[in-house]
């Protein structure tokens, strides 16, 4: 996974300008409902969905996908990761992050992947400019929350079905 050039690592998702706030506080119910509404789409490609929000949880540019993520990621890819996204973030100003990580299957590896990326997520972005606000797990049978506003959620519920 290389960021390089003068291009936008990050697919924008016109029809994704105008999602509700994310406030700092929301309950888990109104949080899986953003997810919900970042991911308007059906769940049969592997990408992550993500959103630039500022410190009270208003969007700041078109929600993007990111293609093409390591399954399972080294450390300079983690690094490269907080760095693009730090990047962007600083581009329109954001304050938070919000992530959704969808995969068509739900199987243990990709349980673990995504669990490791969230891990790394939370060490290197903890006391930065750019806070990581939310990541989500989605998967064809639902949404199951992994970091709540910077906090590792370490016995997740079973996977919420969309609200579709």
């Amino acid at each position: 996974m290389r960021f390089t050039g003068p291009g936008v690592p990050l697919d924008p998702e016109p029809r994704f300008l105008r999602l509700p706030d994310l406030a700092p506080d929301a309950e888990a119910d109104i949080a899986a409902a953003y997810a919900d509404a970042l991911c308007d789409e059906p769940c049969d490609r592997e990408v992550v969905h993500v959103v630039f929000l500022d410190a009270e949880g208003s969007q700041l540019s078109p929600a993007g996908r990111l293609h093409n993520a390591p399954r399972l990621p080294r450390e300079a890819e983690l690094d490269q990761f907080v760095d693009m996204l730090r990047h962007q973030g600083l581009r329109v100003r954001a304050r938070q992050v919000a992530l959704v990580w969808q995969t068509v299957d739900d199987d243990v590896p990709d349980r673990v992947a995504v669990g490791v990326w969230a891990d790394g997520l939370i060490d290197r972005m903890a006391g930065g400019p750019l806070a990581l606000r939310a990541v989500w797990y989605r998967t064809p049978s639902g949404y199951v929350a992994l970091v709540d506003g910077a906090v590792r959620i370490t016995t997740p519920r079973a996977p919420r079905t969309s609200l579709g």
